[in-house]
């Protein structure tokens, strides 16, 4: 059943301008909570975490919202690692996946958030700042969907991740650095087709099959 998207009638929004000022953003708390769920009742006979990627709306009040829902977090940078905390959620309920190498790299490591690794340079440099210790790699599977090809985040045309051929280089780093590779993460892109989702699906395993201790697979796409 599809559920009905909330709007303010004009007496509220009026309500709402007279009380905090414009510009000012309202948000539907119970539309946030169903789509919540409707994620957490994803059908996964092996579990799964559920996290959301913040940098879709970083308000305080929506991270608590989801914070108590169970949701943990996929931050994008390091100031929203550290909005991640303020809001109330464990460093190891956060994962950083940033395009950017991380400023604070060390601190986080110490604080056990979770990385990562987008590039190769990533995975050097947690390397170089974690000797043996564990992460996740982004990598690009070589297929990619979204609504525009500037939300296509997978493919020959896309930055994102590293690209798959690159994978013996993924290895020697890890080995020069004792890293244990536990996850492997993959994104298609926003407004993406399930059809090329479930495809990507198959690719990502085939990657994972390189890698013994890798007990957890990272999917995007929506």
């Amino acid at each position: 059943m599809a559920s009905e998207i909330a709007t303010l009638t004009a007496q509220q929004a009026a309500e709402v301008r007279e009380r905090f000022g414009t510009p000012c953003y309202v948000y539907d708390q119970k539309t946030l909570e169903a789509s919540a769920q409707t994620a957490l009742q994803f059908p996964a006979p092996f579990g799964f975490t559920l996290r959301y990627a913040m940098k879709a709306n970083p308000s305080l009040g929506v991270l608590r919202l989801f914070r108590d829902l169970g949701l943990q977090i996929d931050a994008s940078s390091d100031f929203e690692v550290t909005r991640a905390m303020r809001a109330g959620f464990a460093p190891d309920q956060i994962q950083l996946t940033s395009q950017a190498p991380s400023k604070r790299l060390a601190e986080w490591v110490k604080l056990r958030v979770r990385y990562n690794a987008c590039s190769l340079h990533q995975l050097e440099e947690f390397g170089k700042v974690a000797p043996g210790g564990k992460l996740s790699v982004r990598f690009n599977p070589g297929l990619g969907s979204g609504g525009t090809n500037r939300t296509n985040t997978g493919g020959p045309a896309s930055s994102f991740g590293i690209w798959n051929a690159y994978l013996p280089d993924v290895k020697r780093i890890a080995e020069q650095y004792r890293l244990v590779i536990d996850r492997i993460h993959s994104h298609i892109g926003s407004g993406s087709d399930p059809e090329v989702w479930k495809r990507v699906t198959r690719m990502t395993l085939d990657l994972v099959e390189q890698f013994p201790e890798a007990t957890a697979v990272n999917l995007g796409g929506d």
